[in-house]
């Protein structure tokens, strides 16, 4: 697989420019002006922490003090010792983000501080002059090793950044009288290093190490203390970046529960967090916190005394046992954590101890090492962070466990949900394309807030590479080209087309799209069949071994590929239609004529009678529950043969799971398995699918895996979608029509007999309660009243004159 360097990549973000992507984020750049750092910095390799600050009088209190804030990396911003502000939102160079902030309400009459701590974990990769392809890989590979802030951060030089409008341009950072120090007693670690054991892959947020005898900790105070303080500079590179104004709304940032002590060897420990305890001297104790539920949250640790006392405390998805395997997550036992690891170091004085980034845990273990002076834990306290979603959508049945399925994929998606969705919050911090489809799916049903995944559409489509393609996962610095995912980004668009009214969002994405579906033209063969494209063609992990992936997805002699070109014949149906509303006529004729060409094609070729199933490879060797899902929800398969092909691809009894000698969806592209169901009207079948997921619940997550068996994540997004479908599915309310005009509510109830639901739509909630007694269903339905709607049950359909609609009728 062929990548690209960071320096390409970047180059071909600024593409964007000439693109229509730019205008995605609406705001009118103000200028690269304002940028200050450390005299120092450009001289000093990253990892850096620089505290910044400046004091203003004011004669009264004012009504507005407006100003637009970012840094590079990251910054805290502080209005007399008041935390007020963080970011700046995740972007890419092209699109670095800025916060507009009122900061009047924080601002008192007479003298005020205004101080922010930035920090720049980015380490640039050492390259020859004119590398070579096989130079850039290695420098990546090695970068991974040695790297200090999470992989989805970009950088250009380390930088802050605010500009006042009115009468807070007196603050702004391009007038003097800024003030800056850096903080030579906060070091940033490598993540990877520490859980390499594991054999796991780690690119997030980087562990922090505190020295409190180096550290400064009264920066924000009244007045400037301590030596090292300078004036700000011009800092480096600033017409490299680009501005634009940040729409998502600020992060969460909400007391939560730290944990309680479930374990430990120092007497009376169990107290803590409720109350203080003492290390003694000289002495090593480990105490280990368990929280009810899966958090992400930035922690606060207090302690007193202990100089030259060192504190760790690792942060754990689960425990282990001796082999490093996990099982029932409630359970503690002699079990162990592993993850990664903050370290701080005691001075002696009362300190706080706080990494700059959150952390996501269920299980902390604190350890300390005391020297000559006993150590005090006074308290522990955590904030709760995350895309600051209110919750709409709500189900309960009366088989309660679907309760449960709800709840911790809601749980899932919050924590996998900040600036960008994430496939898991405690290992990458990445947005996948594949991911994010179906995390933004749960936003819109259960959230109703369609921002989050607006930004995951625009900042896609400013990734470009291979001439066409976008990384799989973005932003990121280095290249993450998943081919496939692509064409899930075209999904992510027509899900649009389908729940959201907005169309600007389309209109400036379709030609982006058409670079999308264009850059496979060259592949198709002369029988319509695709043949095999350069870089990763993931569909989904599959197989035990893992040697089995390599045949996933599967060739035949002549290098064509069934599964590869249903997807391809999938995100061809979706662009014709996306074109139909926000392109041209031609184009949408043109795909949808391309995409017959394709089906037509894989009927010919992958379909094997005497099995009654689409092979993944035009051989006929290899099968899938992925092939077979995908040509029913295209319409490859007639709708007679889609049942059949039901029957055969999923084990009775057994969830998801496909019978042998055939390859089984993971959790992830098991939303596919379940839509071709609804595709097929069995929507009825949909609750024996999440058997696999009741399986789960025995072993007490509280947010849902990555993979089947010993997992590496134990908060994986993409495993949520239950959470849609409950609604989508069981309760049946969904669009009737494009950009959600109408509702139209569907229930696919199986064996249930009551359910109360609530889903979010662009018009407000809509509610619906049903209950099957003696041979009828009664069903209750509410909606707003700018929606119109129609209900279907038993092949007839009711429309809803009233905002609230109460039907009884017969059961099928």
């Amino acid at each position: 697989m062929t990548r690209k360097s960071l320096l390409q990549a970047l180059i071909a973000s600024t593409l964007c420019l000439a693109h229509p992507c730019v205008a995605q984020d609406g705001a009118k750049n103000d200028g690269a002006g304002g940028w200050i750092s450390h005299p120092d910095a450009p001289a000093t390799a990253n990892p850096v922490v620089l505290h910044f600050r400046r004091t203003i009088d004011l004669s009264g209190h004012p009504g507005r003090f407006p100003v637009r804030v970012t840094a590079d990396n990251r910054f805290i911003l502080y209005v007399n010792g008041r935390r007020v502000a963080a970011g700046p939102s995740t972007g890419d160079v092209a699109h670095w983000r800025q916060e507009a902030i009122d900061l009047a309400p924080y601002l008192t009459n007479g003298r005020n501080v205004i101080a922010a701590v930035v920090w720049n974990g980015v380490k640039p990769m050492k390259l020859p002059p004119n590398p070579t392809a096989q130079q850039r890989r290695n420098a990546e590979g090695a970068a991974l090793f040695t790297q200090t802030a999470p992989s989805f951060q970009q950088s250009v030089a380390t930088g802050f950044r605010l500009v006042g409008d009115d009468a807070a341009a007196a603050i702004s950072t391009d007038r003097p009288g800024w003030r800056v120090n850096r903080d030579a007693g906060h070091l940033f670690e490598n993540g990877w290093r520490q859980v390499i054991k594991g054999g796991w892959y780690y690119v997030a947020g980087q562990p922090e190490t505190i020295d409190a005898a180096k550290a400064d900790f009264d920066w924000t105070g009244a007045t400037e203390r301590g030596a090292g303080w300078q004036d700000a500079v011009a800092a480096p590179d600033a017409a490299q970046r680009t501005l634009v104004e940040d729409r998502l709304p600020p992060q969460s940032y909400a007391p939560t529960v730290p944990g309680k002590v479930v374990r430990t060897d120092l007497a009376g420990g169990q107290a803590f967090p409720t109350r203080a305890v003492t290390i003694p001297a000289n002495s090593k104790v480990r105490l280990l916190i368990q929280r009810d539920a899966m958090v992400s949250a930035y922690p606060e640790l207090d302690v007193a005394g202990g100089a030259g006392a060192s504190i760790t405390v690792t942060w754990s998805e689960a425990l282990y046992d001796a082999k490093r395997k996990k099982g029932d997550r409630a359970l503690v036992g002699d079990r162990q954590v592993f993850g990664i690891h903050d370290t701080f170091l005691a001075d002696g004085q009362p300190r706080t101890f706080a990494p700059l980034w959150w952390r996501t845990w269920r299980f902390a273990e604190i350890a300390v090492e005391t020297k000559d002076q006993p150590l005090v834990l006074k308290d522990m306290r955590a904030f709760e962070t995350g895309y600051p979603f209110q919750q709409v959508g709500r189900f309960a049945a009366d088989d309660p466990t679907l309760r449960r399925i709800f709840d911790i994929g809601w749980r899932t998606a919050r924590v996998d949900a900040h600036e960008t969705y994430m496939d898991t919050a405690y290992w990458e911090q990445l947005q996948y394309a594949g991911d994010t489809r179906l995390q933004a799916l749960i936003s819109y049903a259960v959230g109703g807030d369609p921002r989050l995944a607006e930004q995951a559409i625009d900042i896609f489509a400013s990734s470009d590479v291979e001439n066409g393609l976008m990384d799989g996962a973005y932003p990121q610095r280095v290249p993450n080209v998943i081919a496939p995912f692509s064409l899930l980004w075209v999904g992510m668009l027509d899900d649009w087309r389908m729940h959201q009214p907005d169309t600007a969002v389309l209109r400036r994405n379709v030609a982006r799209m058409r670079r999308v579906l264009d850059w496979y033209k060259p592949w198709q063969k002369p029988d319509g069949l695709l043949g095999k494209n350069p870089q990763w063609n993931f569909i989904d992990w599959v197989g035990q071994p893992a040697t089995d992936r390599t045949r996933f997805p599967s060739y035949d002699a002549n290098g064509e590929s069934c599964l590869m070109s249903v997807t391809w014949l999938g995100a061809l149906q979706q662009g014709a239609q996306i074109e139909a509303v926000a392109g041209d006529a031609a184009h949408a004729a043109d795909y949808a004529a391309l995409a017959d060409r394709v089906k037509a094609a894989i009927r010919q070729r992958c379909w094997v009678g005497p099995r009654g199933l689409f092979a993944d490879n035009p051989d006929g060797t290899v099968f899938s529950q992925h092939m077979n899902a995908l040509a029913i929800l295209y319409d490859v398969a007639t709708p007679q043969e889609a049942r059949g092909i039901l029957d055969r691809i999923v084990a009775p009894g057994k969830g998801i799971d496909a019978p042998e000698g055939m390859f089984t969806t993971s959790y992830y592209f098991a939303w596919y398995l379940a839509q071709a169901f609804v595709h097929a009207g069995q929507g009825d079948r949909y609750l024996a699918l999440l058997d696999t997921w009741r399986e789960l619940l025995k072993l007490n997550y509280t947010t849902w895996p990555e993979e089947r068996g010993d997992t590496r994540s134990d908060s994986h997004a993409w495993s949520a979608h239950p959470t849609a479908d409950l609604l989508g599915i069981v309760a049946g309310i969904g669009p009737g029509s494009p950009g959600y005009a109408s509702v139209r509510v569907a229930p696919a109830l199986g064996t249930l007999k009551q359910l109360d639901a609530t889903a979010a739509t662009p018009a407000g909630p809509v509610t619906v309660r049903y209950r099957i007694a003696g041979g009828r269903l009664s069903a209750d339905i509410t909606r707003p009243a700018s929606l119109p709607g129609v209900f279907e049950w038993a092949g007839q359909r009711y429309p809803l004159t009233r905002t609230t609609t109460r039907l009884r009728l017969p059961l099928r």
